[in-house]
C-alpha cells in the first residue's frame, strides 16, 4: 500500500529529466506513489534550472500554484537554481525545503525517511528538514532506475559539471567542474537497462565532451559501451563542436550510435563567439557537422543557439543567419540571451533591446521548422528504424504518448516523430517502419507503417 503520493516538475536540460526519473524510481521503490504533477499530492518535487530567469520566474509562479492546489504539501525544490539561490526559494513559503543541486543525490535517502514519518504519523515537513540539514555523502551519480517506464528511452548520466568558463553561463557555478562516472560503473548500469528492455539510451552530461575518467574520454566510453553490450542504441544528447574529432567521429559511426548529433553551437557569428568565451570559430562548427555527415548518412544535425547577445549587431545576426543555411540544420534550439548574476555577460555593455532579440529569435524559429520538414520530406518512402515512444515538449514535460484510434506514437533513430499505424499492442523493442508522407497532426514530423 502506497504511504504517500508525490509528483515531480522538471525544467531545463535532458540531464535534469535524468536526474529526476531516477529520484522518482527511488521514491516509488520506498513506497510513494508517483502522480501526475497536476493531481493533489503530499510531496511536490521542483527539479529546477537556472540557464536563463525566465526558467526560475516559471518555477517560482508553479510553485506557488502547486501550493494552492496542495496547501499541506511539503515542497521540496532542488536543482541549479536551489543551488544558486536557495534562501530566495526558502523565502517563498514555510513549506519549501531546498535540497541544493549538489546535494540532489540525498533525494534517494529522502525517500526512505519520508516514508519513515508518513508511515509513524510523524511531521513529514520537519523530517524532509531535518534530512535536508543533515550531514551526509552524497552521490554525484546516484542511479536508481527501477521501471517507472516514464519513457521509451531509459537516460544514463555519465558527466557532470564543467570546466569551461563561458561569459554567459552559471551552469558551471551551481554543478562546479567536469567529473566522470567511471567506465565499468557505465557498463554495468547500460548492461542493467539494456536487460529491461529499453532499446535505447540517452547518455547525458552537463558536457559530455569533457568526460574522462578510467584513463577514457568520452569517445573511448562509447566506443566501449558499443563493443561490450547488444541490442541497445546509443544516443549522445548534446556535443561541443570543437571536439568533434577523429575518435569521436569513429565511435559515432558505429552502427547502434543513432544517426543524431545536437551541437553547443551558440553564435554563428566569430566577434560573438569570442565575446561568449567560446573556444572555436563558426567554421569549426560547419566542419563538425560536414565530418559528422561523412561518418553517417545524412543524421539530424541540431544547433543551440544564444540570440541578442550583448554586442550582437545586425552585422553578427546576418553571419548567424548565413551560418545556418550552410549548416542546414534538422533543428534550431534558439532562445533570447538572458543576463545571469555571476557570469561575465551579466555586467556587459551593448545590450541588445528585447524587441529585436524576440524578433531573431523568431527568424532562426522559422528556418529551425524549415530545416526539419526538410529533414523529414527526404525520408518519405523509406525505411525508418523506430521504437514506440512517450510525448514530450519544449518544457520537459513527458507523459506516456496515447494510442489515437490505430496511430501509436513513435521515434525514429534520426529524432524525427511519428504517426505509425499498425503497431502491434505492446511493442517495446525497435521495428522498421516506412515513411508514407508527412504527418496530419500537429505533433509528428511523418506518416509512417509497421513493417517488421
Amino acid at each position: 500500500m502506497a504511504l504517500y503520493s508525490v509528483s515531480f516538475r522538471t525544467f531545463g536540460c535532458r540531464l535534469n529529466q535524468s536526474e529526476s526519473e531516477n529520484a522518482a524510481a527511488a521514491f516509488v521503490s520506498a513506497g510513494a506513489v508517483l502522480v501526475d504533477f497536476d493531481q493533489a499530492a503530499d510531496l511536490i518535487v521542483f527539479n529546477t534550472c537556472t540557464v536563463t530567469s525566465k526558467a526560475e520566474q516559471k518555477a517560482r509562479r508553479e510553485m506557488r500554484l502547486a501550493l494552492r492546489r496542495s496547501p499541506d504539501a511539503v515542497i521540496v525544490v532542488t536543482g541549479c537554481y536551489a543551488e544558486m539561490d536557495p534562501q530566495a526559494l526558502e523565502a517563498l513559503a514555510p513549506r519549501i525545503v531546498v535540497v541544493p543541486g549538489s546535494r540532489k543525490g540525498a533525494l534517494v535517502g529522502l525517500a526512505s525517511a519520508l516514508a519513515d514519518a508518513f508511515a509513524e504519523g510523524l511531521d513529514a515537513l520537519e523530517e524532509a528538514r531535518r534530512y535536508a540539514a543533515a550531514d551526509q555523502v552524497i552521490d554525484p551519480f546516484f542511479f536508481n532506475p527501477g521501471d517507472l517506464r516514464l519513457r521509451g528511452r531509459a537516460a544514463l548520466k555519465v558527466q557532470d559539471g564543467c570546466d569551461n568558463r563561458c561569459s554567459y553561463c552559471r551552469v558551471c557555478l551551481a554543478r562546479g567542474g567536469a567529473i566522470g562516472l567511471e567506465p565499468a560503473e557505465v557498463l554495468r548500469r547500460a548492461r542493467l537497462l539494456a536487460g529491461m528492455g529499453y532499446p535505447e539510451i540517452v547518455l547525458t552530461g552537463v558536457n559530455l565532451s569533457q568526460y574522462r575518467a578510467g584513463g577514457l574520454g568520452f569517445a573511448g566510453l562509447l566506443d566501449l559501451l558499443c563493443r561490450e553490450t547488444e541490442g541497445v542504441a546509443y544516443r549522445i544528447s548534446s556535443y561541443e563542436p570543437d571536439k568533434v574529432n577523429d575518435g569521436f567521429l569513429k565511435a559515432f559511426a558505429h552502427p547502434r550510435v543513432q544517426p543524431f548529433l545536437h551541437l553547443a553551437v551558440q553564435s554563428g557569428s566569430d566577434p560573438v563567439l569570442r565575446a561568449m568565451g567560446r573556444s572555436y570559430r563558426a567554421a569549426d562548427a560547419l566542419e563538425a557537422a560536414t565530418a559528422a555527415r561523412a561518418a553517417k548518412a545524412d543524421p539530424y544535425i541540431g544547433a543551440d543557439l544564444i540570440l541578442g547577445f550583448p554586442g550582437e549587431s545586425d552585422a553578427h545576426f546576418a553571419e548567424t543567419m548565413a551560418f545556418l543555411r550552410a549548416l542546414e540544420p534538422a533543428w534550431v534550439h534558439g532562445f533570447t540571451f538572458s543576463p545571469r548574476p555571476g557570469t561575465k555577460a551579466y555586467a556587459m555593455g551593448g545590450r541588445v533591446p528585447e524587441r529585436v532579440a524576440v524578433e531573431r529569435a523568431a527568424a532562426v524559429a522559422a528556418l529551425a521548422h524549415e530545416g526539419r520538414q526538410n529533414f523529414a520530406l527526404r525520408r518519405v518512402g523509406k525505411l525508418l528504424v523506430a521504437m514506440a515512444e512517450y510525448a514530450d515538449n519544449d518544457e520537459g514535460d513527458d507523459e506516456l504518448a496515447p494510442q489515437e484510434g490505430s496511430r501509436a506514437h513513435a521515434l525514429s533513430a534520426e529524432y524525427l516523430k511519428l504517426e505509425l499505424r499498425g503497431l502491434p499492442p505492446g511493442r517495446r523493442s525497435t521495428f522498421s517502419c516506412r515513411a508514407t508522407g508527412p504527418a496530419t497532426g500537429q505533433w509528428a514530423d511523418l506518416s509512417a507503417e509497421f513493417v517488421s
